[in-house]
């Protein structure tokens, strides 16, 4: 089964859902038309007084299972474009991930470091015939829509915000709840005898990092929890 990534950026508003919290939305949509999704992450993009951005300047990334023509997606493109908010500046991307060429994957780690432009978007997306479209506004979501599908290619950039389970997770939880669902746990601090190894506190946050292509949750020990406890800790937008 092929995997097609789904990229969107700039979705928002000061007083709307983040794009993380459409991108959800936009899985559960494509689930309830019986595809499965592969997680959602977020990737970080360069912050910069010369880009405009809503809070965070990051996009989000859907991996989906699907075994049509990408003009099947369609229905995706209008969803973004119907849910986008008022006064946002939306882009999509969908491509395959196997057929991301390098040139996408290296415009997604310029995104982290440099101020890209939309024809820049517009003149790659073309020369390796990917999907790539304005939404709204003056479309500058597509920089950031192009970039989430290079880094979800990649594979070693971004966090999931979402994967089946992830939000089921309760405060405690054993290594093998978080192996169920897929998560590699790199534990930073040495493994002691004196420490439960299956005694994990999420903290009700859950956030594995994209590493070679799978969500790995770094930890650390707590002596005052008597836990692993999450390296990375709740930052992000609420409503995202």
């Amino acid at each position: 089964m092929a995997i097609v990534l789904i990229g969107i950026d700039d979705t928002d508003n000061a007083t709307s859902p983040g794009t993380g919290r459409l991108a959800r939305r936009l899985a559960e949509e494509i689930e309830e038309r019986g595809t499965k999704v592969h997680g959602i992450t977020r990737h970080q993009f360069l912050l910069d007084e010369r880009i405009a951005y809503t809070s965070h300047n990051s996009g989000a990334c859907l991996a989906i299972e699907w075994n049509r023509p990408l003009g099947d997606l369609d229905f995706a493109i209008d969803l973004i474009s119907d849910w986008s908010a008022e006064g946002s500046d939306p882009g999509i991307c969908i491509a395959f991930r196997d057929g991301v060429a390098p040139d996408i994957i290296q415009w997604g780690w310029a995104a982290t470091r440099e101020v890209l432009s939309r024809d820049g978007a517009i003149a790659l997306a073309r020369a390796h015939d990917a999907c790539l479209r304005p939404l709204g506004g003056n479309g500058d979501g597509i920089i950031g829509a192009l970039a989430g599908v290079g880094l979800r290619a990649d594979g070693n950039e971004g966090r999931f915000l979402d994967l089946p389970g992830l939000r089921m997770l309760a405060e405690f939880v054993d290594i093998r709840e978080l192996l169920e669902i897929g998560i590699q746990v790199d534990h930073r601090t040495p493994v002691g005898a004196a420490h439960d190894r299956l005694r994990y506190k999420t903290m009700n946050w859950v956030r594995p990092r994209l590493v070679g292509g799978q969500p790995v949750w770094p930890v650390e020990w707590n002596e005052d929890e008597h836990a692993w406890i999450p390296v990375d800790r709740k930052r992000s937008r609420p409503l995202e």
